[in-house]
């Protein structure tokens, strides 16, 4: 092997080395939403683009195997750059536009570097592995054990966890995607030890979600069966569509008793187990004044939205002379949305929201029954569902550095080899071409 294909593979496998680096620090660095967090995830994030733009330049070339993906990513990532030319904290904008950058900028190095069988099976491993290590922080917290230098609200131990996160309510947010990926490696690889191994994560992961915020349970609950669906339509699309039809209606009808008084009841006893006060008419009420904000801001600017990072600073502007007296939301600070589209809408405008969704959503367009995107098929419609009422995928970082690379690996469109052999041919191949 000469130089330069040596040169190549070893930056590109540094890239992807840090590439995983910067997935795991994402969650584990408290979500990665402020200070020492946020800064890493940009510094590391900056640092695996960097790596992989010089292993592009050397490489002179790179391959795309889904262009239409990558084009909607780039697409979003440069509108947001835009919006800091308009934004008002032009700080604070430039600062969430790093974040953005670490996040999509890994996600396309991911795309473009994890095309094999073998090295998506090790971002894979490590997102579950990153998942396992949150679990063990939780899991600590119960035995009242907290972690040096992280920020947690009052009241956490042994009733309610955070995790690596420092809201309980965004460490089950976080779960969520890791619940589909924990089951999906399950029924999606062949049985060895550790399917056994990843058992047990979901045990521990159901267990320690319930003492976790209310709000995001429902979505891990139903990140949890919806691959199981997805695996039954695998093997017979009559029977899929038949239990499709009756779990439809089993949300119908869980929703139904939810919202009757004896089913009010039970969650309000459920709440006082786990140290939760909230009622379901003050989280109704707390979520329409968040609402209130992300509309009125995405109204007085529809186009362009406020700026990237700007809902938090803007927020108090939007509060009416008539309302600073109230003792609602209003009295509150209002950091964001309570909802991924208003959050895109209200920063973004229109356009935003419209990549965004693309970015999510493109990698359901080609059939293919890779692991990654068999995640994919039953993360994203859960995702969708908790992002009507809460901003997982757009305010927290870290849960949005797993969101998008995950839907990166399910965009890759080009056939993922079967087995080490292969892998090591491929990357023969590649050096070669390279030289």
């Amino acid at each position: 092997m000469t130089l330069r294909p040596r040169v190549v593979l070893i930056l590109e496998w540094l890239a992807l080395v840090l590439a995983c680096l910067t997935l795991m620090w994402g969650p584990l660095a408290q979500g990665s939403t402020f200070g020492w967090g946020l800064d890493g995830l940009i510094l590391l994030g900056g640092l695996t683009c960097a790596v992989f733009l010089m292993a592009a330049a050397v490489r002179g070339r790179v391959h795309v195997s889904n262009p239409w993906w990558l084009a909607a990513a780039l697409a979003f990532l440069g509108w947001i750059w835009a919006s800091t030319g308009w934004a008002p904290y032009r700080w604070e904008a430039l600062l969430w536009a790093g974040a953005w950058t670490a996040i999509i900028g890994t996600a396309i190095c991911l795309h473009l570097l994890a095309t094999t069988r073998g090295k998506q099976a090790v971002v894979l491993g490590v997102m579950a592995l990153t998942g396992a290590t949150a679990l063990a922080l939780a899991y600590l917290q119960t035995l009242g054990v907290v972690v040096p230098f992280f920020t947690y609200p009052p009241n956490i131990g042994p009733g309610m966890v955070t995790g690596p996160y420092f809201n309980p309510s965004h460490f089950s947010g976080f779960l969520i995607p890791i619940a589909a990926l924990l089951v999906s490696l399950i029924l999606f690889t062949r049985p060895h030890i550790h399917t056994l191994i990843l058992a047990a994560f979901l045990v521990m992961l159901h267990v320690l979600n319930l003492k976790t915020d209310s709000s995001s349970i429902p979505g891990v609950l139903l990140a949890t069966a919806l691959p199981l669906l997805v695996w039954i339509w695998t093997k017979s699309k009559w029977v899929g569509t038949v239990l499709t039809v009756l779990a439809c209606g089993s949300v119908l009808a869980g929703a139904f008793l939810f919202l009757q008084p004896e089913g009010q009841k039970q969650f309000s006893a459920y709440q006082k187990q786990i140290g939760l006060n909230n009622t379901w008419s003050r989280f109704l009420e707390g979520r329409q004044g968040t609402w209130r904000y992300g509309r009125e801001m995405w109204q007085q600017a529809p186009l362009t939205g406020v700026g990237i990072g700007q809902l938090s600073s803007e927020a108090p502007r939007y509060r009416a002379r008539e309302r600073e007296a109230g003792t609602g939301i209003d009295r509150k600070a209002v950091n964001y949305a309570h909802s991924d589209a208003l959050q895109l809408l209200a920063e973004l405008g229109l356009p935003g929201l419209v990549l965004a969704f693309l970015t999510l959503g493109l990698p359901l367009m080609h059939r293919r029954s890779t692991p990654a995107q068999l995640v994919w098929w039953t993360a994203l419609p859960v995702l969708l569902f908790v992002g009507l009422y809460d901003s997982h995928a757009t305010a927290i970082p870290g849960t949005a550095m797993l969101i998008f690379a995950l839907a990166s690996l399910a965009a890759v469109c080009r056939p993922v080899l079967a087995s080490k052999a292969t892998d090591r041919e491929a990357a023969r191949t590649s050096t070669a071409q390279a030289a």
